[in-house]
Formats: structure tokens, sequence, C-alpha cells
């Protein structure tokens, strides 16, 4: 999963200080780095923190675990990799990937607003999440206009902040969404809303919105929290 020793050493540490930080022995973290034992579960996050390691490095745990996933628990997770939004919540370090935990999330029937604005600053903020299995995964569980929408409002809101690598990298993941855009009409994880609130939303929703064939208000003008 992780190559530990070369990240160990980039990060300058040596085994005996790394194995401190972590609270285990050298002798242990030496069976770790020459993949004789498996990292625990519990331990992985902290891994990652300690080697310098993005959470995108984080293994994916399976769609069977999406269940577990509610507003909540999409809430808290995203306060742990940073989100200033919910910055209030008690947090643990982050145990979900970024690239799962956004594609889980999106296939969600309800999530409030606010966890779908974090869904937007998770695209931001992790440019270097595996998009090609994220792209995958969408097209596979249908929610590509999902995915297609959110990257599209984090790659207005990078031109607006003239970030470059993030608006090139949020172009690039668009075009290899674009050819698989479906026909339908679909609410942005809003499945409940009235036929009233479908037919305002068809009136009045954004050209990028209109595009990628989603039902949302959602603009870059909502995205306060992102930056």
């Amino acid at each position: 999963m992780f190559d530990l020793r070369t990240a160990r050493k980039r990060k300058g540490l040596t085994q005996e200080k790394a194995a401190l930080s972590l609270g285990v022995t050298q002798a242990y973290l030496s069976m770790l780095e020459n993949n004789r034992r498996p990292v625990p579960a519990n331990q992985l996050s902290r891994v990652v923190e300690v080697y310098g390691l993005s959470y995108a490095a984080l293994p994916l745990r399976g769609q069977e675990s999406w269940h577990q996933l509610q507003n909540r628990t999409i809430a808290s997770q995203l306060a742990a990799l940073g989100y200033p939004g919910f910055s209030y919540m008690n947090t643990n370090r982050p145990q979900w990937n970024p690239a799962e935990l956004l594609v889980a999330a999106l296939t969600k029937n309800e999530l409030e607003s606010r966890v779908i604005e974090g869904l937007t600053w998770l695209v931001y903020a992790f440019t270097n999440m595996n998009w090609d299995w994220v792209t995958r995964e969408a097209k596979a569980n249908d929610v590509t206009n999902r995915l297609g929408f959110v990257v599209t409002l984090a790659r207005n809101l990078a031109e607006r902040k003239a970030n470059c690598s993030v608006a090139e990298t949020m172009r690039t993941v668009e075009k290899r969404l674009r050819p698989s855009t479906l026909v339908r009409e679909e609410t942005l994880c809003h499945d409940q809303m009235t036929q009233a609130e479908r037919k305002w939303l068809e009136e009045r929703r954004s050209l990028e919105a209109r595009q990628w064939h989603v039902l949302s208000d959602l603009t870059p003008e909502h995205l306060q929290h992102v930056t």
C-alpha cells in the first residue's frame, strides 16, 4: 500500500524517530516497512501524518462500506480532512480516502446542502486524488453528472482565484467525464424535492448545471469555505 521506507527517508526521519512518533517498536516498524506486517487500520491515519503522506494515500474501504456514510459522518470526515466549514466539529483523524469519500457521498439520495458544498472543497483541496479511480467509479455508479458538476464548480472557483494548477486539473477531469454525461435530469443528492422545486430549478439553474443535466442552484458564490 505505502512505500514507507521511501516516504520516511523523504521526510528526513530515522526509523527510530518514526517508531517513537508512531508509538511502536523499531523492530515492529521494520516489519511494516518490509511488508512483513500490514499497517493496522487504527494506525493508518497516524502513519500518513508521521510520514508526510497525503490523505489521498489512505486505502479504499470498498463499496460494501459506503452505507456507513450519512450526513454527519461525511461532515465529520470533511472536518478531519481540513474543511473549514465544519471546523467546529470534534473529530479524530481522517478514516476515509478523499476519493472514495467523494464518490460514495455523491451516490446518496439525500445530503444536506452544506455537505454538498464541502464536497466541492474536497475536489478543490485534493487534486492529487486518484482521478482514474474516481471517474471509473462515478461511471459505474451513475453519478457522472453529479461529479462533473462539482468538478466544474471547483474549476470555476479556481479560475476566479487564479489557481492555475487546480483549474487545469479540473479541466482535464471534465474532459474525461463529458462523453459519459447521462441524458436524464437528476438532482444533486436531493431526490426528495417536489415537482414544483424541480420545475423552478429547471428554469433558473446555472448554465453549468444545465450542461451536466443537474437540478441545482449551487454556484461558486455559495462556496465561502473553499479556499
